[in-house]
């Protein structure tokens, strides 16, 4: 009996590590990031859409406060003692004050309208960094492998000069540059990986992960499609659809209303007033009254002319950051235009030196299985097909880098995503 319990009692115990272990090594298992549930996880998380957020909820109150002058100002007034002294309710209703007020609100509106275009701006910014640091993961990636398979073939040619020195057959030189250079392959290798975290770093950062760490494969593909794309038409797309522009242009919009507003404070403003009042001058008894009043603004120190001038120099400056970003834009698309029929090119080298290097591999393999090559020769081929496949898949990484700026550029960068 003791004996089957004990047996029992070690399986139990088997089936609990063994549960562990695989619960474990479940832990363990990296998930597949697609490039698109990054940029969802950047959108969803990134502190700098809630900040465009917060900031557009701010110009909304400033709209509503505007608005508020629309509507009926309640106050009461109590004074003790009541002597000589006005005390009771009073309600001011503003009737007319030559469009002030309305284009204060068209102001407010329009400053709204140019926040939320700033929000829009921002995201296609946060979408356009996740995918720059989602390829260059991968590139920096591909590069790490490449250092590795150098640092092998490095030690692979230390152990043969080695050899042929104590052989006779080289002189100590010969080691000596073989130790050199396995010292500047591993140096090459501690790049590459230092390289290779700071882009995980920058793409967790973009995510909105600080506190995380980066526990994700990405995905890596060499599928490529090459886009078409005429310079004219990408000039027209952009100067229609970034929203820097309309965020510009919703501003001009702002000031020339804010300067509409300024320009109405030298009117008189017409108001009706109705009070209840307790105590004070013309109300021996409590009652209500009610009547018509014009406020007409003598002097106040220059201020409504210094409004004034600072409405016409804020639109003086927003024509000229419309003329200046325009001019930009026409600049940087048509830099994109040079960079990604350069990244065309560059694959097609590329592509070509890697499967050069991938032949030369294939026979390097066929010739040490038939013991007609060294571990050494195998070694050099392997690095050297590292090396080109990490810069054919770094060329293809830059192509679509490139095509996503071009996107970001035109203001369709929103819209690829989707698709």
């Amino acid at each position: 009996m003791n004996s089957l319990v004990k047996t029992g009692y070690i399986a139990l115990l088997l089936v609990i590590a063994l549960f562990i272990g695989v619960s474990g090594l479940r832990a363990q298992e990296k998930s597949v990031l697609t490039l698109e549930e990054a940029i969802d996880l950047a959108i969803e998380n990134n502190p700098a859409i809630e900040i465009s957020d917060a900031t557009v909820d701010i110009s909304r109150a400033v709209v509503k406060n505007a608005k508020s002058a629309y509507y009926p100002q309640i106050s009461s007034r109590l004074i003790v003692p009541f002597i000589g002294r006005e005390s009771g309710f009073f309600l001011d209703q503003l009737i007319y004050d030559f469009g002030r007020t309305s284009n204060s609100v068209k102001s407010t509106k329009a400053i709204l309208k140019s926040r939320k275009f700033d929000k829009e701006s921002i995201e296609d910014d946060i979408i356009l960094s996740t995918i720059i640091s989602y390829y260059t993961v991968l590139s920096e990636s591909h590069i790490a492998l490449a250092m590795e398979k150098k640092v092998v073939e490095s030690e692979k040619r230390l152990e043969q000069a080695e050899g042929f020195y104590k052989s006779g057959r080289v002189p100590q030189i010969d080691v000596t540059k073989a130790e050199v250079n396995l010292g500047n392959a591993k140096l090459e290798q501690i790049a590459a990986n230092n390289n290779l975290e700071v882009a995980k770093v920058n793409l967790q950062t973009v995510m909105g992960l600080e506190d995380s760490f980066f526990n994700f494969e990405l995905e890596d593909s060499s599928d490529l499609t090459i886009m078409s794309y005429q310079l004219e038409e990408s000039i027209v797309q952009a100067l229609g659809s970034r929203p820097e522009l309309k965020s510009l242009e919703a501003q001009k919009i702002a000031m020339k209303a804010k300067l509409n507003a300024s320009k109405k404070e030298f009117y008189p403003e017409l108001f009706g007033r109705t009070a209840y009042r307790f105590e004070g001058k013309g109300a021996e008894t409590p009652g209500f009254i009610a009547g018509v009043g014009v406020r007409f603004p003598i002097f106040e120190g220059f201020s409504r002319f210094a409004k004034v001038e600072d409405s016409k120099a804020n639109i003086k400056r927003t024509n000229a950051e419309l003329r200046s970003t325009k001019a930009g834009i026409v600049s940087q698309i048509k830099q994109l235009h040079l960079d990604l029929e350069f990244a065309k090119q560059n694959i097609n080298v590329t592509k070509r030196t890697k499967e050069s290097a991938e032949q030369s591999l294939n026979l390097a393999r066929e010739r040490y299985n038939l013991a007609r090559a060294s571990s050494v020769e195998l070694a050099e081929a392997e690095a050297l097909f590292a090396i080109s496949n990490a810069q054919y898949m770094q060329a293809i990484y830059n192509y679509n880098i490139n095509v996503a700026r071009l996107e970001r550029a035109t203001g369709e960068i929103d819209e690829s995503q989707e698709q």
